[in-house]
């Protein structure tokens, strides 16, 4: 009995420690950052993670007013996810909402926005020298809404119970049966 117990103990341990191989994949970055604002035209999304994602990812993204806006393309690389459009966003603000599949199968979803606000063609000149002042204070506002968005990203993704405490409750279960049969088999 003693054997069983150290070799089921030895398995569930190995268990363990593989599975922090099939960790979930987190949000560790987006271009454009949450909060910022837009001075070019964009055309693409870029979400960053810090894991491999699975087919079946997508983006959505939406204007102030819930207008759904018609992403061309969606790309899954390593650890990446990019949405593309046919045409320049137009000014707006814009709201992302993400759903990924971890490698490990767990889903993850999130949000964030940015507002796009490049220069039209045919604009005064006056306008146009007067938008650097206004983007370089953005910039510095959008350092301090990236720095608590990237908390606020991490709250907002679901994700199910981590495996190692399943294994964990599993182990406990098995080493309290082992004691339940040895101290059975004393009697």
């Amino acid at each position: 009995m003693k054997h069983i117990l150290t070799a089921a103990t030895a398995l569930l341990l190995a268990m363990t420690i593989s599975t922090s191989a099939f960790a979930h994949s987190h949000l560790s970055g987006t271009n454009p950052a949450d909060g910022e604002v837009v001075t070019e035209p964009l055309q693409e999304i870029v979400l960053e993670f810090d894991g491999e994602i699975e087919q079946g990812s997508f983006i959505d993204v939406t204007t102030t007013s819930g207008e759904a806006i018609e992403v061309q393309d969606i790309i899954i690389g390593e650890g990446t996810l990019t949405a593309t459009v046919a045409e320049p966003f137009p000014n707006d603000d814009y709201q992302v909402n993400w759903s990924i599949i971890s490698v490990d199968g767990h889903p993850l979803e999130g949000e964030f926005s940015f507002k796009v606000n490049a220069p039209v063609s045919g604009t005064v000149e006056e306008e146009v020298t007067e938008e650097p002042a206004e983007t370089t204070e953005s910039a510095e506002e959008t350092t301090e809404e990236q720095e608590s968005g990237a908390a606020a990203d991490e709250v907002e993704e679901k994700e199910s119970p981590s495996m190692t405490v399943i294994l964990l409750v599993l182990l406990v279960v098995i080493v309290a049966g082992g004691f339940f049969l040895l101290t059975k088999r004393k009697k």
